[in-house]
């Protein structure tokens, strides 16, 4: 099948994100500000891209990884840079095996969109922030899920200020950097990353990456 790609005999692996923008009919400015946002990620992401994160039906995200990235770590940034928005995530691990020369995720299709789409209806009533995954080793993905309902509850807290002071932490190594580009003091910088809980979220994402690593290999 053209496009197809096949690892060690098997189909090679992705990541589908299918997002959806809570009430976002109250937002007029949605629209804008997520097409901004998606831009912005996809840059950062440049190199892990499948398909591009673009904005579909109005109100819905979707956007295709490739099968090794961070995932945890993408995520955050997907709300870091759709800050304002509450989104739903829906995230499936799967094969794509349709529509790979695409330029667009919604022209391809594949296991991956099925259960990204499966995991987004498991959460479709939820009215706050949420994130689920699904893929072929249930086990694997309801230990990720359990984690989740941490991260979420923790990020769902966090101020713009603290989301500025993590993303700039983290990119520049040190509170120092941070600070520069930020235009405050490394003791803000820090003191931000500690209200928001930063360490235990970062460690949280740190065993994710290994523990799906080990059990997806």
């Amino acid at each position: 099948m053209q496009g197809v790609k096949f690892i060690t005999g098997q189909l090679q692996q992705h990541y589908v994100i299918t997002a959806d923008i809570i009430q976002s009919r109250r937002r007029r400015d949605a629209a804008a500000q997520a097409e901004a946002g998606l831009a912005a990620l996809n840059a950062r992401y440049r190199d892990q891209l499948t398909a591009p994160f673009t904005l579909y039906r109005g109100d819905e995200i979707q956007g295709a990884l490739c099968g090794s990235v961070d995932i945890a770590r993408a995520l955050r940034h997907l709300r870091f840079f759709c800050l304002g928005l509450m989104l739903r995530v829906g995230v499936g691990r799967g094969a794509i095996t349709g529509g790979l020369d695409k330029e667009y995720a919604w022209q391809m299709d594949g296991s991956a969109f099925h259960y990204s789409r499966e995991a987004l209806e498991k959460i479709k009533r939820r009215r706050e922030p949420a994130t689920r995954f699904a893929g072929k080793n249930e086990a694997l993905w309801s230990t990720v899920n359990a984690f989740y309902g941490l991260i979420d509850s923790i990020e769902s807290r966090w101020s713009e200020k603290q989301w500025q002071a993590v993303d700039a932490y983290e990119r520049g190594g040190t509170f120092e950097i941070a600070a520069r580009e930020l235009e405050i003091s490394p003791q803000s910088v820090a003191k931000r990353c500690r209200a928001a809980g930063w360490k235990a979220v970062a460690e949280a994402e740190r065993f994710l990456k290994a523990y799906i690593e080990e059990c997806s290999g």
